[in-house]
């Protein structure tokens, strides 16, 4: 900071001091409007300042690194002291934000993310930046969003699995000869080519508690279910599902309650010949309604409102459902999680 910028920034506080408090109520309001509108650059300065106290290098993880210069970009660059490691970096190195540019849009992209806006919607707005940086940017910020998930679940916990078609969309393996699957390129919207389950869907675990805790994770077959809840269940919680032996030997491991929740079912057959009484749903009884919903809830935004994604990248959009399930979810969030 030049020594003018340092005087006006000192006659400022020393306005702010000596303001009233209708005055004070103003600044506050203009502060915060300012704030939202750089919220990018404001994250940056908190990171720097932050960066500054700790002087950790995110090669070694020691706290020794010294001040080195700045970038090209302004930004204030450090060096390791440890002579094993030596290494410089920024405040950005070891972030998903690492190398990336323009944070001056940073915040009015973020602005569209809490929407789940289409990547050609984003660039029809206007904000100067090509298809290609705003599907690399999303990315970016779902990134460490789809790491955050509930460490433990404890309470009335429901768990059931979902599928969703394997899918190799936007590679250009077919096209240059060298397909990621032994198989033909499928048209969009196709679904799978074998009815029932078959390793042409990817299972997803899905389990809620009933504080709000979200735990999810894409498995690499209906096996590991066991093994991907070890240690997610709270002991004494009771874990309602359909009965799987997996979920059973899951929660026994935990030493908690489980529940089987049998959903009946009739025929349309017996429908028409002896319509069934309608009997109206007891207050507090265990199901899979919540999970259900959830369910229904990425599938909407998976197949229906993206039109299908990469497998590759679905833990992001799970990541970027379970964010928004937050009260009060702000494309703010999502940076200072990149930013972590």
């Amino acid at each position: 900071m030049s020594s003018l910028e340092s005087r006006r920034l000192n006659h400022l506080e020393s306005t702010i001091r000596a303001a009233s408090g209708e005055q004070l109520i103003t600044i506050e309001r203009l502060v915060a409007e300012v704030a939202s509108m750089r919220v990018a650059e404001v994250a940056l300065a908190r990171r720097t300042e932050v960066a500054c106290v700790k002087r950790r290098c995110p090669h070694c993880e020691a706290e020794s690194a010294h001040l080195h210069g700045k970038d090209k970009n302004g930004r204030q660059r450090f060096r390791c002291r440890i002579s094993e490691c030596r290494r410089t970096f920024n405040i950005l190195t070891g972030t998903p934000m690492a190398r990336a540019r323009m944070p001056d849009r940073w915040g009015q992209y973020l602005s569209y993310m809490t929407d789940h806006c289409s990547v050609r919607k984003i660039v029809e707005a206007g904000i100067g930046v090509n298809h290609t940086t705003v599907w690399r940017w999303r990315h970016r910020f779902l990134k460490a969003a789809a790491q955050d998930n509930t460490a433990i679940l404890s309470g009335v916990i429901e768990a059931d699995e979902t599928f969703f078609v394997r899918s190799c969309k936007g590679h250009r393996g077919w096209v240059k000869g060298r397909p990621p699957e032994p198989r033909a390129a499928r048209p969009r919207a196709w679904g799978a080519t074998k009815r029932g389950l078959s390793d042409e869907q990817v299972p997803v675990l899905t389990a809620l508690d009933n504080a709000g805790g979200v735990y999810e994770a894409i498995l690499p077959s209906l096996a590991a279910i066991e093994t991907t809840l070890d240690g997610r269940i709270a002991p004494g919680s009771v874990v309602c599902s359909d009965g799987t032996a997996a979920y059973v030997k899951a929660a026994v491991k935990a030493g908690a309650e489980h529940r089987r929740v049998v959903v009946p079912t009739t025929t349309p057959v017996t429908v028409k010949v002896a319509p069934l009484p309608t009997k109206r749903r007891q207050k507090g009884r265990l199901g899979l309604g919540r999970v259900n919903a959830h369910h229904g809830q990425i599938k909407a935004l998976v197949n229906g409102r993206c039109r299908g994604v990469a497998t590759r990248y679905l833990g992001n959009y799970l990541g970027w459902h379970r964010a928004m399930l937050h009260e009060g979810f702000t494309g703010k969030a999502l940076l200072d999680r990149a930013l972590a």
